[in-house]
């Protein structure tokens, strides 16, 4: 039971007063917001300027109706005749704002023996709160509000990295230029990814991108120009953290350049974040990169790992061979959120040893097109992923593809109508939440026999989309190759990383992999090695960080896409 008013923000001598009646309760709203709360005078802090008028409202007293209705109240507003009030910045700029009177607690409501006149007597004992109504509007779940916000969120491949073989294959420089090397194949999409650029700008930042597709972001202006092992809070290395992590959200990776190599290469074996003289220098970069500092992940290989041949290695990324796409630690309940692979060495007798990366959101967004059914084959049927070994015990189970689970009841009849493949329409076209694949760390499927074969001529559809492979010499055409196969050729970014570079990716959203590698004959041992020093941090954590510097900017509201941790964002 509750009485709900919008009204018009209001502030008397820095604070906001409106009174209120509930009953025979006279109240002033709002009162003091809780430092930890929900609604926006906590997000904002305080009372924010758009309470910077005062405000008097005549309301009825509770509703009889058990549904909350909110109503455009008649006001008056006058400006506060105190012109130093340093709180009140944004004075005769009127923001409407909801106040809710809750009459009765969520126990005394769900009572069945508890009665209207009841509720109403109990009204001393209700509490209030308030939201910002433009706030509240974002969360608006009418059918085109969802096909709105799913047209701005959901990935498509218009939005992933492609292909540039001749300039990976010819040039592997760090050379920045504004060019974008992507393509858009529809004039809707062009259109979106224009209005994404313009964010950018209005947020105050200019992106310079590399001839391979990703930005590049200076080292120093991420972590500041300290050499004292620690990193920087200055509004510099704040605005490198931003642009790093607004291109890694959006582009699904970015590189970091001009990064120095940590003290004591050839004695650091430590997978601690610290090394002599300080932190690694991607540890400094992933713990500006996240609210709080922290790496997260360690538990397996350490907060920082390395990644190079070794004689008796524990997993393969520490041999010399190929890696196909996979994303990493798909058996944990919450997996890494973005990696940070730091190029140590990688000599010029190393031959072979490319990164490789590919947009997996983007691929499975192309394969409900291409086959709707192995599409929802991988949506519908669970895989197993494990990681067992001396110190390692972990399985978990999620499906390869994750929709999102909400569909409105007037959707439902839609959702339930069969093609005539035999797959629901319905039932696979919702927004593409997550993927998860990680091959070489899969275990046996448990499923019903009937779904096994299905299942695994599925996973062969989609590997083919992720995994292209350059056979020209063992007969294979490109000019005829499947569709899957021609996306996996068209869509998979290849690089051979330098050093000095960090390598920084989405490791919900992107895949990545590596070719295989080896030493030309006759290079000596230091021309020969390749070293990259990784690690992760929290999806969270990052996230949040992220959205916080778009605050900062004047930029909350703009959409982020999915990135890749099973829900979408609503701004």
């Amino acid at each position: 039971m509750l009485e709900s008013r919008a009204c018009d923000g209001g502030d008397v001598d820095g604070g906001c007063s409106v009174s209120s009646t509930v009953g025979s309760t006279t109240r002033m709203v709002p009162g003091p917001t809780p430092g930890d709360c929900c609604h926006p005078l906590a997000i904002y802090g305080g009372y924010p300027p758009w309470m910077c008028t005062m405000t008097t409202t005549t309301t009825d007293t509770a509703s009889s109706s058990a549904i909350p209705s909110t109503t455009s109240s008649s006001s008056s507003t006058k400006e506060s005749d105190d012109d130093d009030d340093d709180d009140c910045s944004g004075r005769g700029i009127v923001r409407p704002y909801l106040v809710v009177e809750w009459a009765a607690s969520r126990t005394k409501m769900a009572s069945p023996d508890i009665t209207m006149e009841r509720l109403i007597d109990d009204a001393p004992s209700s509490t209030t709160s308030i939201y910002d109504v433009e706030w509240l509007m974002r969360f608006r779940n009418d059918r085109t509000s969802r096909a709105r916000r799913r047209r701005r969120t959901e990935i498509r491949p218009a939005h992933a990295l492609r292909a540039i073989r001749p300039m990976i294959r010819q040039n592997a420089s760090s050379s920045s230029s504004s060019w974008s090397v992507r393509e858009e194949e529809e004039e809707e999409e062009e259109e979106e990814e224009e209005e994404e650029e313009d964010d950018v700008m209005g947020c105050g930042t200019l992106l310079l991108r590399g001839d391979d597709g990703l930005v590049r972001v200076d080292y120093r202006s991420i972590v500041g120009d300290d050499d004292d092992g620690t990193t920087t809070t200055s509004s510099q290395s704040r605005d490198g953290a931003f642009a790093l992590l607004h291109s890694v959200f959006r582009d699904g990776a970015a590189v970091v350049t001009n990064v120095p190599a940590p003290s004591s290469i050839e004695s650091s074996s430590s997978s601690s974040s610290l090394v002599e003289g300080g932190y690694y220098p991607v540890a400094k970069v992933a713990m500006a990169a996240t609210y709080g500092g922290s790496l997260s992940h360690g538990a397996l290989y350490g907060e920082v790992f390395h990644v190079r041949a070794e004689r008796e290695a524990i997993n393969a990324a520490y041999t010399s061979d190929g890696l196909e796409m996979h994303q990493d630690l798909a058996y944990y309940e919450s997996p890494p959120g973005l990696q940070f692979l730091h190029c140590v060495e990688n000599g010029p007798g190393v031959i072979g040893g490319e990164s490789t990366l590919i947009d997996g959101m983007a691929a499975a967004y192309r394969l409900r097109e291409f086959r709707p059914a192995s599409f929802e084959t991988l949506v519908r049927c669970p895989a197993t992923f494990v990681k067992q070994r001396d110190g390692a015990c972990m399985t978990y189970r999620r499906p390869h593809i994750v929709l999102e689970d909400d569909v409105l009841e007037e959707e439902a009849e839609t959702a339930v109508r069969w093609t005539e493949g035999g797959s629901q329409s319905g039932y696979i076209d919702r927004q593409i939440v997550a993927v998860n694949w990680s091959p070489p760390f899969e275990g046996p499927v448990v499923l019903p026999p009937w779904q096994v074969d299905r299942y695994y001529e599925s996973c062969a559809d989609f590997d083919r989309m992720l995994n292209f492979v350059d056979d020209i010499d063992g007969g294979r055409d490109r000019l005829h190759l499947d569709d899957l196969s021609q996306y996996a050729r068209q869509f998979t970014w290849e690089r051979r990383l330098l050093p000095g570079e960090i390598l920084v990716f989405n490791n919900r959203r992107m895949l990545h992999g590596r070719r295989k590698f080896s030493a030309v004959e006759g290079a000596s041992i230091d021309e020969s090695r390749r070293h990259l020093v990784g690690c992760y941090t929290n999806i969270d954590d990052t996230l949040n960080l992220y959205r916080l510097l778009l605050r900062e900017r004047g930029c909350e509201s703009t959409s982020i896409l999915n990135v890749g941790n099973g829900t979408s964002i609503i701004p």
